[in-house]
């Protein structure tokens, strides 16, 4: 690669506090598609490619499976773990942004030269997470994605924002050649920073371009210098794509208890997102279970209704959720149709 290797020396990156908190991503099913714990292509030359972790490679794995199913999705989410040598610890970035018109789930493989993909563009709406300080969190209208196998070179992409044409920062533009060193970056196009690189595919004694947030001036997205700073133990990256969700579910309350008129009776639903549940006798609130806030139960959303029934015979029961996040919407249950029996003994 046309690239001027100059002997840098290691400076003290010992992480201070985080400023930004991280932000999380709501009312989102993510699925892991793709991991590597490898940081280097199997060998040198054009058939070298990139090793897989179990189960989420190119075939086979979680990404044909996402595939077969169907399931829509509209977030890609790109996760990044390494270690600082200068404290000995490991150190994560993520990163999600929107699916691009066109995206694919072949289309987010890792580079390698057995399937030479690039990706090169903007992403909108980034936001993004970390425990490093150096890395600048939060929510961003643009990033941009530079990941391909090949070597490249310090010329703007075309791209906008544009980069310096003389640095290897976030707008750099790709070389083909048979054993490129390769790229695996995301920037933070909005504030013109690294939030985390992989670069130098081909397997060497010093080791990969690695690093979270802005590299040094004379190299921002750590190309060339990665390896004096940060190394590969717990080195992994992991992609996922995500579905966001926009609509609730409810299922038919149970009933538990002693199912007879004026007796103690639990109704007990559970919801697809968190909320406030309120159930129904036929068409009518029953006192004291109006709005009951739903928690968490064995990973599942739960909410209960303690009441005695008023009356006797065949009564029906249902549950509306009204969720606590405001982009999703409500939902009604199915109706339990349940025998309550006759009070028993006296008064």
């Amino acid at each position: 690669m046309n690239r001027a290797r100059i002997g840098w020396a290691l400076v003290a990156l010992v992480p201070m506090l985080i400023i930004n908190p991280p932000i999380a991503k709501a009312n989102t099913t993510w699925t892991k598609i793709y991991e590597t714990t490898t940081p280097y292509r199997t060998g040198n030359g054009a058939g070298a490619f990139m090793p897989y972790a179990s189960g989420f490679g190119k075939t086979g794995g979680a990404a044909d499976a996402f595939v077969a199913a169907g399931t829509s999705w509209d977030l890609i989410k790109i996760r990044m773990e390494m270690t600082l040598k200068i404290n000995n610890t490991k150190y994560y970035a993520e990163a999600y942004f929107d699916k691009w018109p066109g995206a694919t789930i072949p289309g987010l493989i890792l580079p390698d030269h057995l399937d030479t993909n690039v990706i090169q563009r903007n992403v909108t709406n980034l936001v993004v997470t970390s425990d490093y300080s150096g890395v600048l969190t939060g929510s961003f209208a643009l990033g941009r994605l530079e990941i391909w196998p090949h070597n490249y070179v310090t010329t703007r992409s075309g791209l906008s924002p544009q980069g310096d044409n003389a640095t290897y920062d976030w707008d750099d533009t790709p070389s083909i050649v048979d054993d490129g060193h390769g790229s695996f970056q995301v920037h933070n196009a909005t504030q013109a920073q690294t939030v985390m690189t992989w670069s130098m595919h081909r397997p060497q004694i010093n080791g990969q371009d690695l690093g979270l947030g802005p590299g040094p001036a004379d190299s921002p997205d750590w190309t060339a210098k990665g390896n004096a700073s940060w190394n590969a133990a717990g080195f992994k990256v992991q992609i996922f794509v995500g579905t966001t969700i926009t609509s609730s579910t409810i299922n038919a309350p149970t009933i538990s208890g002693a199912q007879t008129k004026s007796k103690s009776t639990t109704l007990t639903a559970t919801t697809s997102v968190a909320g406030k549940v309120t159930f129904y006798s036929g068409s009518k609130k029953i006192p004291g279970c109006v709005g009951r806030l739903t928690t968490n139960v064995s990973g599942t959303q739960t909410a209960t209704c303690v009441f005695k029934p008023n009356t006797s015979g065949q009564l029906r029961y249902s549950a509306q959720l009204v969720p606590t996040s405001g982009s999703i919407t409500g939902s009604t249950s199915a109706v339990t149709s349940v025998q309550i029996g006759r009070r028993t003994g006296t008064r």
